[in-house]
C-alpha cells in the first residue's frame, strides 16, 4: 500500500474514531454508522435511528453492499460499539469496533481489518465526562465487501 493510500485510509479512521468518541461522550454510547471514501475523495456517511444496534448494523452492511455495486467506493468503514472478545483484551472490554476495507487491499489475501479501540468512560470532578481511548488491536481476516471481481 502506498503512503498516499494509508494517509487516506488514517484521515478516515481519525474521523470515525473522534465520531464515535463524541457520541460517547454526549451519550455513553454510540450506534453504528457507515463511512465510505468515493474515488473522486467525497466522503458519505451513513446512520439510521433503530436503536437495536445488531438491526442498525445489519441495515448498513445492506447498504454498504448496494452502495459497493456501483464501483467508485476506495475506503469502506463500519463502526459499532461492541464488547471486544477476551482473546484480545483482558483489563478493558468496551470497544469502538471498526471494520475496515480498502480498494488498494482487493488483491490481498488478508484485505480487511477490525479495528478495536479500547476506551473508557471517565468523569472529571466537574461531572464532565470524557472518553480516555487506548491503543487499537487490529485483527486481519477476508474482505466481505470490497473484494475483487475474479
Amino acid at each position: 500500500m502506498s503512503n498516499q493510500e494509508d494517509e487516506k485510509a488514517l484521515k478516515l479512521l481519525e474521523q470515525v474514531v473522534y465520531k464515535a468518541q463524541e457520541s460517547l461522550e454526549k451519550n455513553t454510547t454510540f450506534q453504528p454508522f457507515l463511512m465510505l471514501l468515493t474515488d473522486t475523495g467525497k466522503i458519505e456517511m451513513y446512520e439510521n435511528k433503530l436503536e437495536n444496534s445488531t438491526e442498525s448494523y445489519a441495515l448498513l452492511e445492506e447498504k454498504a453492499v448496494n452502495r459497493i455495486k456501483k464501483n467508485d467506493i476506495d475506503i469502506m468503514i463500519l463502526a459499532v460499539d461492541t464488547e471486544i472478545p477476551e482473546k484480545f483484551v483482558e483489563n478493558i472490554p468496551t470497544g469502538i469496533r471498526i471494520h475496515l476495507e480498502e480498494k488498494s487491499q482487493i488483491d490481498k489475501p488478508i484485505g480487511a481489518r477490525f479495528l478495536y479501540v479500547p476506551y473508557e468512560l471517565c468523569q472529571t470532578v466537574e461531572h464532565e465526562r470524557f472518553v480516555k481511548l487506548h491503543m487499537p488491536i487490529p485483527v486481519g481476516f477476508l474482505a466481505e465487501y470490497i473484494k475483487s471481481s475474479k
